[in-house]
């Protein structure tokens, strides 16, 4: 076995991985180990001292092989407590979790009008890791624990804290919060009193060149979330490209030659992708949760994701539409939105859903993509990654809905990837030349379906602005009980 350069943990919503390269970015090797969301209604959660156990036994396995320098990609959007012994009082609360949808119910009139403003509309939004810091401290638990010293911020502070003993975030996360200006990497004061958080501690911002701490002989870091690192990974800095990340979530974000414009509406929000010293570099970012999730409870009924792929690619069948989003889209900002199942036929079969999914899924990215667009200009090439671009139809599916060929990554582990190569470049071995530009295996995918129309993407609008309507969601509700 080759001498270990740099490693990874990838930090995601399902599972927690450990991957090793050697110099030059080949694998030497992947462990990976379940840990699993907790659904339960609204709720969508993770224990957060598995999460400590597995993240720190990653470590250490890293320091056992001689990796000497171990980048790590956490999955963004959550919070959780935590006291000042490192211990956990809350599970992290995810960013499929839906309970701050009813807890933006209740907010005064006057502040939930502010929601629909640009900037700061998206701190009020349900889902937003703001809103779900201020649910955290509506329980006496968490609000002692912050008047005792302890901590209440994302989950990359957490897994810090616990190594070092440190209050830090990694900025890109940091400024995901609402809380954080993403343009002066302060604090916003408006938001924080607003939402009544200003007895809130505020970390200490690392930039991707910095180490968190050192554990068991390795320097661990530098700590980004996972969208940044997956556009690394992919090589996907400048502003030519468009990456396109389909996994739990689909992400796609697109580099801008300056700060994104602070009125990107439709709920695109701008992304801090790289922070180094002085040069901060920016995207423009649109996403849809629980899209994986879908696929994997397909997978389950029909029998594996093979059979998604086969029946996908049935011929004489007629699809029936599915919407893929399980907690509400982002973009379009549609947060009552549950996802559904349209057009049933009477030649209704197991394949129709298949078809129907991956079709959902091409119409969804397809859409977001002219929304980013609109903001970020067009690009000249596509970077496809995740869990999902192993399904070849379903690539083929999104070539065809953007009207060129993609590029598709042979090796999945974008994110880690990202941030090993982060780790490389803040140890000194690698330039930032070979940062922007890593050694990467791709093939290009050409789709050979028929193109998604300009009025086929208008009707799918207007579906789910219907579909995802709060009266839409009442009237659900009340027959779901």
């Amino acid at each position: 076995m080759s001498k270990c350069f740099t490693a990874a943990v990838d930090i995601g919503t399902s599972s927690v991985k450990l991957v090793m390269y050697d110099d030059g970015f080949g694998v030497l090797g992947v462990f990976s180990t379940r840990s699993p969301l907790v659904v339960h209604g609204d709720t969508a959660v993770q224990d957060a001292e598995r999460l400590a156990e597995l993240f720190t036994s990653f470590v250490r396995r890293a320091s056992l092989a001689g990796c000497r320098v171990t980048g790590v990609s956490v999955y963004r959007g959550s919070m959780l407590a935590w006291d000042a012994d490192g211990h956990p009082v809350t599970d992290v609360v995810t960013w499929l979790d839906r309970r701050s949808l009813r807890f933006y119910e209740r907010l005064p009139l006057g502040i939930k009008a502010l929601s629909s403003l640009p900037v700061i509309g998206t701190v009020l939004r349900p889902g937003s890791p703001a809103l779900i810091a201020r649910m955290l401290l509506s329980e006496p638990n968490v609000r002692k624990t912050i008047r005792d010293g302890g901590f209440l911020w994302s989950l990359d502070s957490f897994l810090a804290y616990i190594l070092s003993k440190r209050f830090v975030a990694d900025v890109s996360q940091a400024t995901l919060t609402g809380l954080i200006n993403p343009y002066t990497l302060k604090p916003i004061g408006f938001a924080i009193r607003l939402l009544g958080l200003k007895g809130l501690r505020i970390p200490e911002l690392l930039g991707h060149d910095v180490f968190a701490a050192r554990f068991s002989g390795v320097d661990v870091g530098p700590f980004i979330a996972d969208q940044q690192a997956a556009a690394i990974g992919l090589g996907c800095l400048d502003p030519g490209c468009l990456k396109v990340t389909m996994g739990t979530g689909v992400f796609v974000d697109k580099p801008v030659e300056a700060k994104p414009p602070l009125l990107l509406r439709e709920g695109l929000i701008p992304v801090v992708l790289l922070a180094i010293g002085d040069t901060r570099l920016y995207g423009v970012e649109g996403f849809a949760s629980g899209v994986g999730l879908v696929y994997d409870a397909f997978a389950e009924a029909l029998g594996g994701f093979e059979k998604i792929e086969q029946m996908a690619r049935i011929e004489d069948v007629t699809p029936a539409l599915v919407v893929p989003a399980l907690a509400g889209l982002r973009t379009p900002y549609k947060p009552y939105l549950q996802g559904a199942l349209l057009g049933v036929s009477p030649g209704f079969k197991a394949s129709s859903l298949a078809k129907g999914l991956v079709l959902g899924t091409a119409l969804l990215i397809r859409h977001i993509y002219s929304l980013v667009t609109r903001y970020a200009g067009k690009p000249l090439k596509v970077r496809i990654g995740g869990g999902l671009s192993r399904l070849n139809v379903l690539v083929e599916w999104v070539s065809s809905a953007l009207d060129m060929p993609v590029e598709r990554s042979v090796e999945p582990n974008d994110s880690a990837r990202g941030a090993a190569l982060l780790a490389a470049y803040a140890a000194g071995l690698i330039s930032r030349k070979d940062l922007y530009n890593p050694p990467l295996q791709l093939e290009q995918v050409e789709g050979s379906y028929e193109r998604i129309s300009v009025e086929a993407e208008v009707a799918w609008r207007k579906l789910i602005d219907v579909l995802g309507s709060k009266s839409f969601s009442k009237l659900l509700a009340r027959i779901l009980g």
